[in-house]
């Protein structure tokens, strides 16, 4: 009896010890990130116009280089390092309740450079755009934005080619959905199709002249929402 009572404890005890640290990976779409925020729009019944759901490339605009939108209601909800299906499961939270016009997606980097392809990329970007048109939200979709090698090895994956394949992609989907593409690639691309050394702070992320080259056409495509 005391030899099955100490393994009735020490079964307990070991799940208490793995359920630790699942507690805290378990939040695999960062949702917890914007949660507060969210709540706090909800709440305050404040008019979303536009959110822009993405990875770095949205969540650095505004706070490590450029100055954001200073349009009411265009809401920045991208979160560093993460890939289009993290992007789908916080869609809901992050976008959808918060019941805007107009959402921009914009997201790939991470997806290629850890090996997805660029059909995968564009599949979950379809599954977001036809959640939100559900919805009826308007849907932007942005290109992947240019890498380059100009400062240290980044580009891996994320080859001209391959950036040229997604984007061609994404400019039929868009065609075939009616939704807009925001055409932000060639604005910081060199000849070569590669990331621009003025333009990025890494090779990578834009600088804030890269941003201002993207700011008008962002204005433009969302004219009506601002």
């Amino acid at each position: 009896m005391t030899l099955s009572l100490l393994s009735c404890c020490w079964s307990a005890a070991a799940q208490t010890e793995i359920a630790a640290p699942n507690s805290r990976t378990a939040d695999f779409a960062a949702m917890g990130r914007y949660r507060q925020a969210d709540a706090e729009l909800i709440s305050a019944r404040r008019t979303v116009k536009v959110v822009f759901l993405g990875d770095s490339i949205m969540e650095y605009w505004g706070v490590r280089a450029g100055a954001w939108f200073t349009h009411a209601g265009w809401i920045n909800r991208g979160i560093g390092g993460q890939t289009t299906a993290q992007l789908l499961l916080r869609e809901r939270q992050d976008v959808l309740l918060l019941h805007p016009s107009a959402v921009v997606l914009e997201g790939a980097g991470n997806d290629m450079r850890l090996g997805f392809s660029p059909e995968e990329i564009r599949d979950n970007l379809r599954s977001m755009g036809e959640l939100a048109e559900s919805h009826h939200i308007r849907v932007f979709v942005a290109e992947m934005t240019p890498v380059c090698d100009c400062m240290r090895p980044l580009t891996g994956l994320r080859t001209v080619e391959r950036i040229s394949e997604l984007n061609s992609l994404l400019a039929e989907m868009c065609h075939e959905r009616h939704w807009g593409l925001l055409p932000i690639n060639r604005p910081l691309a060199d000849g070569d199709g590669r990331m621009r050394a003025s333009l990025t702070i890494d090779g990578v992320h834009p600088n804030s002249a890269g941003y201002a080259l993207l700011a008008p056409v962002i204005e433009q495509a969302l004219r009506k929402y601002r």
